[in-house]
This record gives structure tokens, C-alpha cells and sequence, in this order.
């Protein structure tokens, strides 16, 4: 499905996608001075945008960035942006979301002078549900590369901006295995973060286990997730995670904004069995229930109706 004429909001006007442009001096572009938040919708309505807008404007004030509109007006510019593109959407699709709002151009990069305006961007693309799908029954793996998250004293790694460097890397030192093997980050201590632009839980000794709110992005889905595994009964704890401690996982999964859940296969080596694992399938079921779309099914269908998918 081409995105090009869809409609999205860039520095105060709604354009196709295909008329976006950026200046070649804006800091989002030459230095990732940007803060960045990715939501989506189950049924055409937007999934906990209040905590994605609660994130945004955290990592704005954390980036001392004035978006130049407050936070009403650009929710309501979000509605307008998902509004001009309804029309477009089957009853079973569904669409990300993205804000993008950089410092704005600024010429030369270090002279010192004050940039802006910002740049502030919106986009509505459809969620492409048939490049994962079949992951929900087949896994993924998940690979620890050599490069390492920041030191202490560095970028919050709870603020979501727009430099994806270490995600990048990660990616491209274990990508060439197959699109369905992640990289697993590290600290330079040697505890689990996180994987690429999304969230890992494991399960070691029949324990929900996720790293420290402080030690990662504060995910959405993973916030979801946490409640659900309360709401369950499920013993689950934020708590760091060496590498040496996954010889004992049994079961692990993923989440994020666009695929929800998916189920771990491999894990640094080591198989895991069965795929998804039982606690993997409750917190799917008990997901798909609070989101009101059966997440498995409906990315299988779109899976169903999309030409074969290589790996």
C-alpha cells in the first residue's frame, strides 16, 4: 500500500507524505536533536495516546525543545492527521502514529546561533502486518551484538529522541542472519536493556522478569503488559538481568508499539521451546482483550491476503 498520498502534518500544513521535505541544516537531520514518539490505533481509535503525549512532552522538556504548540493543540492536530486519513483504512487495518519534532534548521550546525522554528512532523502510514505475522507462531531471535548501551551519566535512556545509533549498530552487526533475528542490548556491566526499539521480558524460575524502569524507555505496550500481569496473577519483577542469567531462561517475548507481543524462539544462543510458551499466550489473549482486536489474527490475515514474505 503506498504511502505517498497520505496525509500528514508537517510545519503547519496538511500534505501528502510525498511532499515532505526537510531542510539540509535541520539539527533532527544532522544530529539527531530531535524527540521522536510512535503510537498506533486497534479498531481506527489511538491506543494510551495520553501516555505516548505524557512521553513526548517529557522528552521535550528533557531536550529544553519548544514544539512551538502546546500540547492541547497538537493533540488536536493528531486527531485532524488520523481524521484526513479514515477514509483509507479497511475494517481491519490499522495505522502508527509518528511525531517527529526537531530543534529546526540551524546554519552553520555549531555556530552558536539559536535555531527554529521547529520542525514538527506527523505521519499516518498503515501498519505493515505482513512482515510480522508470521512471527507470532515462528518467534524471533534474539542475538547480543559487541556494542553496548551508554555509560551512566549519559542520555536518560528513558527519553525517547531521535538518535537510534545504537539500535542501528546492534542491527547491522546481527541482521545479516535473517529479518527475524534482534539484537539484544547490554550495558557496559553486562545487564539486559533492551532489544531493538522494543521491550524484553523473560521468564527465569517461573518469574515475569523485565529490566529497571530506570534502565530503559518506559514503553507503552511494556507498561500494558506489567498490568495485565497483575490483573493475572502473575509474579512479575523489574530487576536487572545479567547476560550470565539467560542460560536459565525458559521463555521470553518482545513488545512494542506496532507488534504488540512477540514470542522469543532464541535466546543468545539457546532454543526455547514451545513457541509462544503458555505465559507468553496468557499475556497475548489477556492484550488482545484490553485492546479489543485479536492481535495474532489480524496481522494473520493480513498475512494471508500479502504476497509471501522472504526471510
Amino acid at each position: 500500500m503506498s504511502t505517498s498520498d497520505w496525509i500528514a502534518y508537517w510545519n503547519g500544513r496538511f500534505v501528502p507524505d510525498g511532499e515532505i521535505t526537510i531542510a539540509p541544516s535541520d539539527r533532527g537531520f544532522i544530529l539527531g536533536d530531535a524527540a521522536f514518539e510512535a503510537a498506533r490505533t486497534y479498531r481506527h481509535r489511538p491506543f494510551h495516546l495520553d501516555w505516548h503525549f505524557d512521553r513526548l512532552f517529557t522528552s521535550l522538556e528533557y531536550l529544553r525543545l519548544d514544539p512551538g504548540m502546546s500540547r492541547a493543540r497538537l493533540e488536536e492536530v493528531t486527531a485532524d492527521v488520523l481524521d484526513r486519513n479514515r477514509a483509507r483504512l479497511r475494517a481491519n487495518d490499522d495505522v502508527s502514529l509518528v511525531h517527529r519534532v526537531t530543534r529546526g534548521p540551524n546554519a552553520p550546525p555549531y555556530s552558536g546561533i539559536m535555531p527554529g522554528p521547529p520542525t514538527v512532523l506527523i505521519t499516518c502510514r498503515p501498519i505493515a502486518f505482513a512482515r510480522f505475522a508470521d512471527l507470532y507462531d515462528g518467534g524471533v531471535e534474539l542475538a547480543v551484538p559487541s556494542v553496548k548501551g551508554p555509560a551512566a551519566g549519559g542520555i536518560d535512556p528513558r527519553i525517547k529522541t531521535q538518535s537510534r545509533l545504537l539500535l542501528a549498530l546492534g542491527a547491522v552487526e546481527v541482521g545479516p542472519a535473517g529479518r527475524d533475528v534482534l539484537p539484544l542490548f547490554s550495558d557496559v556491566a553486562g545487564h539486559v536493556t533492551e532489544s531493538a526499539s522494543s521491550n524484553v521480558f523473560f521468564v527465569i524460575d517461573g518469574v515475569l522478569v523485565t529490566a529497571p524502569d530506570e534502565a530503559v524507555l518506559d514503553g507503552i505496550t511494556r507498561r500494558v503488559v506489567l498490568r495485565l500481569a497483575q490483573d493475572l496473577g502473575i509474579d512479575a519483577q523489574r530487576r536487572p538481568v545479567h547476560l550470565t542469567e539467560l542460560e536459565r531462561v525458559t521463555e521470553a517475548f518482545i513488545t512494542a508499539t506496532s507488534v504488540a507481543i512477540l514470542p522469543v524462539r532464541r535466546l543468545d544462543g539457546h532454543t526455547l521451546r514451545p513457541i509462544p510458551g503458555e505465559l507468553t499466550q496468557r499475556i497475548t489473549r489477556a492484550f488482545s482483550h484490553y485492546a479489543g482486536v485479536d492481535i495474532v489474527e489480524q496481522a494473520q490475515a493480513h498475512l494471508r491476503d500479502a504476497p509471501a514474505v522472504k526471510k
